[in-house]
């Protein structure tokens, strides 16, 4: 991810100022005051009882089940030693919070308006939080998010389609004569997506159109074999439906872009990718190198549970139980 410096929500220009008015020493208090209302300390939380509530197996660092308690941190929060490597720890070392300084509470509000399309912009802005944390925070979901996909099969009725999304401008390519190449060029990336009755997965496949091995490579381990497949008349599925021995029925495009949404045998498809432009454009300007994070984070916002609360419920499990350390903030 690009790194950009922004300065802290907590001060005014008048935070410092010794000699203020008394409607800027006003707003400046009021400032402070909603921002500590923003970002307790993690003593005024439940924080150290759940994570006292949490129960630890295994060792962080090596995974060892031959461990003791060990004490407690100057938090409050319980530790552990593991008789086979002699390390210390708690319930979230070597996790996405370890050595977290704000409490676990801004992150409930961060993924809320994160899974609510929120912006990075919006998302910092309403937390309070300075643009720098917002991204270092989106780098840690992303990192949480990364195999998601992995384990996603869909069966039953599967619609598999595909959209397109441009490069930066930065980093279009011309022809000789200075103009944009035109069409499905290599400035426009293919993202392959497919979904069934409940899920939708999404993977970028490359530059410019489809192909027969690409459209394969995505998708084969993603779709129960023997499964029905409603798609238009793209080639490049040809392989698929031969490899998985798919039901295939075929629309023609031309045909039912022309009816209403409630009679277009492919809508929910369709739907999906419509949605799916409106998230990459909440994030726009985004590096491109980033993408395939963006679609396993619009697919974990899509797929069940669709409860926003449940879906945080769901990635702070998942957290916790990833051992991914990331510390760098530059």
């Amino acid at each position: 991810m690009k790194r950009i410096r922004s300065k802290s929500r907590r001060k005014t220009p008048w935070s410092d100022m010794p000699e203020a008015t008394a409607l800027q020493a006003f707003i400046d208090e009021s400032n402070q005051g909603n921002y500590h209302r923003k970002h307790p300390v993690i003593s005024d939380t439940g924080e150290v009882e759940l994570l006292n509530s949490l129960n630890v197996q295994e060792c962080r660092h090596c995974r060892s089940p031959a461990i003791q308690r060990f004490g407690f941190t100057s938090n409050g929060v319980r530790r552990f030693r593991c008789k086979d490597c002699g390390r210390t720890f708690n319930a979230l070392t070597n996790t996405i919070f370890d050595s977290h300084k704000l409490p676990l509470t801004e992150w409930l509000d961060f993924l809320l308006s994160i899974f609510g399309y929120g912006s990075f912009s919006l998302t910092s802005k309403s937390n309070r939080n300075a643009y720098t944390t917002t991204r270092y925070w989106m780098e840690k979901v992303f990192l949480v998010l990364r195999e998601y996909q992995g384990t996603l099969v869909l069966s039953g009725e599967v619609e598999p389609d595909e959209t397109f999304y441009k490069v930066r401008n930065s980093d279009i390519q011309r022809r000789a004569d200075g103009k944009e190449y035109r069409g499905l060029s290599r400035n426009q990336i293919c993202i392959g997506i497919a979904c069934d009755q409940s899920s939708v997965i999404c993977f970028v496949e490359g530059e410019g159109k489809p192909t027969k091995q690409g459209t394969l490579d995505i998708f084969a381990s993603h779709i129960k074999p023997e499964s029905t497949m409603r798609h238009d008349m793209e080639q490049a599925h040809g392989p698929l439906v031969e490899a998985l021995r798919l039901r295939s029925i075929v629309y023609d495009s031309r045909q039912i872009k022309q009816l209403p949404d409630s009679e277009n045998p492919l809508n929910r498809i369709n739907q999906y990718c419509r949605m799916l432009k409106l998230f990459l454009a909440s994030h726009s300007g985004f590096i491109r190198d980033d993408l395939q994070d963006y679609l396993n984070l619009f697919c974990f916002v899509m797929n069940h549970p669709k409860d926003k609360q449940e879906k945080v419920e769901k990635f702070m499990n998942m957290a916790v139980d990833c051992r991914i350390l990331h510390r760098y903030r530059g």
